[in-house]
């Protein structure tokens, strides 16, 4: 992976997200209103700006965090990973589970 590789995939990351669903062994009331958080990735200072519209919080709480990539790995500097793929105006965050926990897989759908 060369330094021109990193560039492509922050770019992708870059912009506003909204979140449309998340897929767990948990669950939520129906209907729910994932679309109340929001996340804004600036790649240019690898932070990512999270807001929480609703009383609930499906993601992280509201607030500015710092983050890191690895080929397709994405790691907030709450120490979370995920793995990520942006496909067209879609980012899917598949939770890095640790094997030690049950029931810890979680993937989050979110759309420009």
């Amino acid at each position: 992976c060369s330094e021109d590789d990193d560039k492509v995939l922050d770019n992708s990351l870059n912009g506003e997200w909204t979140l449309t669903n998340v897929i767990c062994f948990c669950g939520f009331p129906n209907p729910t209103d994932f679309h109340l958080t929001a996340l804004n990735f600036q790649t240019s200072e690898n932070t990512v700006v999270v807001n929480n519209s609703g009383n609930s919080v499906y993601f992280m709480e509201s607030g500015t965090y710092s983050f890191s990539v690895s080929g397709n790995s994405i790691t907030f500097d709450d120490g979370n990973s995920y793995k990520y793929e942006v496909k067209g105006n879609t980012l899917i965050l598949s939770y890095i589970d640790v094997p030690e926990i049950a029931d810890d897989e979680i993937t989050y759908f979110l759309e420009r």
